[in-house]
């Protein structure tokens, strides 16, 4: 059951963030894909084991179970979707924010 569970975490939320969360050029998906095996690679030996695989999807698992009851309800997986998203906005309206310049008067 906990490996189903995992399995569909990782479908539900991290391939959808893989292809989502890049920048107008398209180098973020790279860079999010990197950033996300450095979060699981604990022992930085540039791989994954199986415990830290497990590990880090764990703790995904945890994040995603609000009420700590030891399961998932549809919606607390929607609300970590639109909590997720709701960043996404934010990080586009700061990165708008820093590409505009100011012109003096």
């Amino acid at each position: 059951m906990k490996k189903i569970l995992t399995i569909l975490s990782v479908l539900t939320f991290v391939i959808p963030m893989f292809l989502f969360a890049q920048n107008n050029d398209g180098k973020g998906k790279k860079l999010m894909a990197a950033d996300h095996f450095k979060k699981m690679d604990t022992d930085n030996d540039k791989k994954v084991s199986k415990e830290e695989w497990q590990k880090f999807h764990d703790g995904f698992f945890l994040e995603l179970d609000k009420d700590g009851d030891g399961s998932i309800s549809f919606d607390e997986l929607k609300g970590k979707q639109m909590e997720n998203r709701d960043k996404m906005k934010e990080n586009q309206k700061q990165g708008k924010k820093k590409n505009q310049t100011t012109i003096p008067e």
